[in-house]
C-alpha cells in the first residue's frame, strides 16, 4: 500500500512498466476531462473507472475487497472519504475470489483509515484488503476514479 501527496506520485516509479505509465497518464492529469464509466489507456492492461455516482456510506459491518491481478489507484476529484485498509492475514474469507473479475471479498477488523481528499492517493498491491467510500462526517456524493493496473 502507497498513501502519499498527488504532487509526488512520481516518486513511485520503477515498481513496475504498466504502473509507470498509469503515473505518467496522471502525472498529464488526462484522467480529469473523463467519461463516466471504464476509459482504456492500454486495453485491459490499464484502465480507470469513473463512477457517476459515487456516494460514501457508514462502515456497518460491510466486507472489504482484494485482488490479484491488478493495483487500485484512488484518486478522489471532488469531496472526500475514508478507505480502510486490514492485512489478508487478519481477515476470513466470505467470498472466494474470482478469476475474471478480479477479486473477492473478506471480513476484518479495519486496523488502518485513511483519509482522502483532491491532495493525495492511495495505491493498493494485490492481496491488500480495503474498503472506500466511507463517509468522513456524513455521507456525501463524492467524485472519484480508480486506476486498475495489471502487474
Amino acid at each position: 500500500m502507497i498513501y502519499a501527496e498527488l504532487k509526488n506520485i512520481k516518486t513511485y516509479k520503477g515498481i513496475n512498466k504498466n504502473l509507470d505509465k498509469a503515473i505518467d497518464f496522471i502525472v498529464e492529469r488526462k484522467y480529469l476531462n473523463a467519461s463516466y464509466g471504464k476509459n482504456i489507456i492500454e486495453g485491459d492492461t490499464i484502465y480507470f473507472n469513473y463512477p457517476e455516482k459515487a456516494a460514501t456510506r457508514e462502515n456497518t459491518d460491510l466486507e472489504l475487497e482484494y485482488h490479484k491481478k491488478y493495483i487500485d489507484i484512488h484518486i478522489v476529484l471532488e469531496g472526500e472519504e475514508i478507505i480502510v485498509y486490514t492485512p489478508f492475514e487478519d481477515c476470513i474469507e466470505t467470498k472466494s475470489y474470482n478469476d475474471e473479475e478480479d477479486y473477492g471479498l473478506v471480513k476484518g477488523k479495519a486496523q488502518v483509515e485513511l483519509m482522502m481528499n483532491t491532495e493525495n492517493f492511495l495505491l493498493f498491491f494485490p492481496e491488500e484488503p480495503h474498503l472506500a467510500l466511507l463517509k468522513v462526517d456524513t455521507p456525501k456524493e463524492i467524485k472519484k476514479v480508480i486506476f486498475k493496473v495489471e502487474i
